[in-house]
């Protein structure tokens, strides 16, 4: 066997993808931690449910603010923001490895602002699809709706 002895054993990533699915990584290490009790104290237990609470998506939110014409900063942000907080560590998991394994192929070929564009436009695409479904109330969390985007950008190579 006359292999490259000096290649990488892992694929290159190319950035955009790491700095998409850094955050994650990061948001899920700190909230795992915390909730063993091996960072942050007693009160770490609860960082996954505060984060849920402060960056879900929540139709019902956004039904308000359209129906007062009013919309704030703080709120408006959980558009974009849901997808970096997950159910539980299985859920981040899934969602880091498609990403990780979808987005490679896409940003080979898609230039990297592109590549943002389909992440976070199938983000909020998702999120105001959720918000047209009559009753739903349930918030949305998690990195599934953006990287389905990323399969369909896939599809579309």
């Amino acid at each position: 066997m006359n292999g490259d002895h000096n290649a990488s054993p892992l694929n290159p990533l190319p950035p955009v993808v790491w700095a998409l699915a850094l955050p994650i990584i990061a948001m899920e290490v700190v909230l795992t931690l915390g909730a063993r009790g091996l960072m942050g104290g007693a009160q770490a237990v609860g960082w996954r449910l505060d984060a849920m609470q402060r960056f879900a998506y929540s139709p019902d939110l956004m039904r308000q603010m359209i129906g007062q014409g009013v919309y704030p900063a703080q709120e408006m942000l959980r558009i974009v923001a849901y997808p970096f907080v997950h159910y539980s560590f299985t859920h981040a998991l899934f969602v880091i490895v498609i990403l990780l394994a979808i987005g490679k192929m896409v940003a080979e070929v898609f230039r990297p602002w592109a590549v943002l564009v389909v992440f976070f436009g199938a983000a909020i695409a998702g999120a105001l699809a959720y918000t047209l479904v009559p009753g739903l109330q349930t918030p949305l969390i998690g990195g599934y709706p953006p990287v389905y985007g990323l399969i369909g950008g896939f599809t579309f190579l």
